[in-house]
């Protein structure tokens, strides 16, 4: 795909963990944006050295020079200390850019709230599939996105995957689906290629025909557009106990839910 809008593009990141790499990794493995044009900041140094020794890109200890650097600002830090930072940074700032933040449970009014200044604010739920670009990112729009900035969000997005737009009271129910997800079916995976080696089946070999199953079991459903319970009726041995599995990730997933949810009323009181 091409990403004209993101050409020649600054990207900050602000707070350099695990989702800051797998979205720095990502940027350049698409080839949309060269080293030079990232810089992360973080007030782990030793993060910092690792993503510059490896990846190239540009490295501050102050989210002031971030704010200051990026055409589109990354808020990547944990939920709970970005009010602190915005607040702190709000000054570096400027109007023309885009801010998209990364932080679950944390409300797009809650953002704009500390800014000094009405920037467009998008709220991304990423799941970690999106390193290798197939991520399934839920995202919401604040008050001050122009409808100019669109294209430009979306071409951003669609480097990570697929990219849905949702009302923003939806937002923590599709964390508990899309962010969560991958540790409702990691096991599953681990599981089933487990059982295969225990009949003989060698460790590369029994992995791959679990991971394939899994992918091509959710390509069907994608493709066809048929519901899963009528597409399991083409296969005729059946010995899994689906009002127990169906029970137990929907526990998962209401779990899930309510933490988030919790964290959200933590965050904004």
């Amino acid at each position: 795909m091409t990403a004209d809008q993101l050409h020649g593009k600054h990207i900050a990141l602000l707070g350099a963990g695990s989702i800051a790499g797998v979205f720095i990794e990502r940027l350049l493995k698409s080839g949309t944006v060269r080293p030079d044009q990232i810089l992360a900041t973080d007030p782990n140094e030793e993060r910092l050295k690792e993503l510059k020794g490896r990846l190239g890109i540009q490295t501050s200890p102050d989210n002031n020079v971030g704010a200051d650097f990026g055409d589109i600002i990354v808020l990547a830090m944990p939920p709970g200390v970005v009010k602190a930072l915005l607040s702190e940074s709000c000054q570096a700032v400027h109007e023309g850019q885009i801010m998209i933040s990364l932080a679950a449970a944390v409300p797009t009014w809650l953002i704009e709230s500390v800014l000094c200044k009405p920037v467009p604010v998008v709220r991304v739920i990423p799941n970690t599939p999106s390193l290798i670009g197939q991520g399934m990112n839920p995202y919401c729009l604040g008050k001050h996105v122009p409808e100019s900035a669109t294209r430009l969000i979306q071409e951003f997005l669609n480097l990570f995957g697929v990219a849905i737009q949702v009302d923003e009271r939806l937002m923590n129910a599709a964390t508990a689906l899309t962010a969560v997800g991958p540790t409702y079916i990691l096991p599953i995976i681990k599981t089933l290629a487990s059982a295969a080696e225990a009949k003989g089946i060698g460790h590369g070999e029994a992995m791959l025909m679990a991971t394939q199953t899994v992918a091509g079991t959710a390509r069907l459903v994608q493709e066809t557009g048929r519901e899963p319970e009528d597409l399991k009726m083409m296969i005729a041995t059946r010995t899994l106990n689906e009002e127990t599995a169906s029970s137990l990730f929907a526990q998962a997933f209401t779990e899930a839910f309510e933490k988030v949810l919790n964290s959200e009323k933590r965050l904004t009181q």
